[in-house]
């Protein structure tokens, strides 16, 4: 038998996307990279990027996109209609067109989430060759319901089949919920989907701006990027003198 010596990868390919969100793909490198899954906990504005991030995603690949479809289990009810047509314009893409290609299931509670999570992804991609799926709240419903024994084996049920799933056919998963975090650096959804996403951006607000933090990821620092929101003005207080002076001071 003739043994071939042990190589090494000088440089690994990586497929990427782009987040529709410039602080992201700053915090990220350039954007989504196939294969992880991502987690974002923290102020409700990230439902906006993963909105437009499904949006983006339609975009060809020489612009950054996947030039495909998205799969949407939505636990938090985020679909907007009229973000998504906005993002739809802000791309130079059709509205109408972009929504006939994100596919949408809603889950009304903990059950159904479990459901179309371990029982249809696999038809979904059969039928939808999506390279990004999106699950907003997935375990919010778990644990507004109260957490019991059978639950809590059903949410590291599903963490376990979504990472294997994104692996297997090297999609963009991202994953969000809308519960509260008492720490910016410890997302609200269990240690075994904590762990199981492979990077966490943590999304914070303030009057003046949005701020995204990455607390996990395999290659890069832990870090922050920050996005001024739109309409804000910093406000500046003025002595009452400066109105009265004689223009000498």
């Amino acid at each position: 038998m003739l043994l071939t010596p042990f190589q090494t990868a000088d440089r690994v390919d990586r497929i990427m996307c782009k987040t529709g969100t410039p602080a992201v793909d700053s915090l990220l490198d350039g954007g989504f990279e196939t294969g992880l899954v991502y987690l974002f906990y923290g102020s409700t504005r990230l439902n906006s990027d993963l909105l437009r991030a499904a949006v983006h995603a339609q975009l060809p690949l020489r612009s950054g996109g996947f030039s495909g479809p998205s799969i949407m289990i939505d636990s938090s009810n985020i679909v907007d209609l009229v973000k998504l047509r906005d993002f739809s314009f802000q791309l130079g893409l059709e509205p109408e067109s972009v929504m006939d290609m994100i596919y949408i299931s809603r889950a009304f509670n903990s059950t159904q989430t479990y459901d179309l999570v371990i029982n249809h992804l696999d038809e979904f991609l059969e039928r939808i060759p999506a390279k990004m799926l999106i699950l907003p709240g997935l375990v919010d419903l778990f644990i507004t319901e109260g957490l019991d024994a059978e639950r809590t084996r059903q949410m590291t049920h599903i963490a376990a089949r979504i990472n294997a799933f994104t692996l297997r056919h090297n999609l963009v998963t991202l994953v969000s919920t809308s519960l509260q975090s008492k720490h910016p650096h410890y997302p609200p959804v269990g240690r075994t989907l904590a762990s199981s996403a492979q990077v966490h951006i943590h999304v914070d607000e303030t009057p003046m701006r949005t701020v995204y933090s990455l607390t996990k990821h395999p290659s890069l620092p832990n870090r922050h990027e920050s996005l001024v929101r739109r309409g804000s003005v910093f406000g500046v207080t003025l002595p009452l003198d400066y109105f009265f002076n004689d223009g000498s001071t």
